[in-house]
């Protein structure tokens, strides 16, 4: 009778045990989920690479992308302007994506932004949406520390899910901004 009941203080009530079952479980599930999210934002980053490479090559064969000798943005028709000679050369619509800071190692979604009109960056609206639905941290928060390679994920991202036509980067003093191209046309010859 002793042995029993010197056993039975040694017992953890039910309840706690099935607290601490159901504790380990739920932390299985959530290191399971995280892992399943890696994953799946693995498998986005490779398709967008791989549609990124076909993109900007397409960009450069057809517009010569990178020939320009100088490129405007007007916030006000929502045009990206390459011109060689102060002629307008190439016009393409855009969306901005975000800019990174080589100086602070920091990414900055152009949603987050106060400088960009609105209409800029509608359709980045798809990025925050993703990161809401699979908890992809970086996509919702306004800023964070990266690397200049994360800035090209997100923009290469962007112009997977958007379905754009190419990647722009362009430096400011202290980093790069990135947009996407989503339409781009010969300009109108004088």
């Amino acid at each position: 009778m002793q042995v029993s009941k010197s056993y039975r203080s040694l017992q953890m009530p039910a309840n706690k045990v099935w607290a601490q079952t159901l504790l380990i479980m739920l932390l299985a599930l959530l290191a399971t989920s995280a892992q399943a999210r890696q994953s799946d934002w693995e498998k986005i980053v490779i398709a967008s690479a791989s549609y990124a490479q076909t993109t900007q090559q397409s960009l450069e064969d057809n517009y010569k992308i990178l020939s320009y000798e100088r490129w405007d943005v007007d916030q006000k028709t929502g045009e990206l302007i390459f011109s060689d000679k102060g002629q307008p050369k190439l016009l393409a619509r855009f969306q901005f994506v975000g800019s990174f800071s080589e100086r602070n190692k920091t990414w900055l979604w152009s949603w987050g932004n106060g400088s960009i009109t609105p209409a800029l960056y509608k359709r980045m609206e798809v990025m925050k949406s993703l990161g809401e639905k699979h908890q992809f941290q970086k996509l919702i928060d306004r800023s964070w520390t990266g690397e200049l390679t994360d800035a090209w994920e997100m923009a290469a991202v962007a112009n997977y899910l958007l379905k754009a036509k190419g990647i722009y980067r362009a430096p400011f003093d202290g980093g790069y901004v990135f947009m996407v191209i989503t339409d781009v046309k010969p300009a109108a010859t004088p």
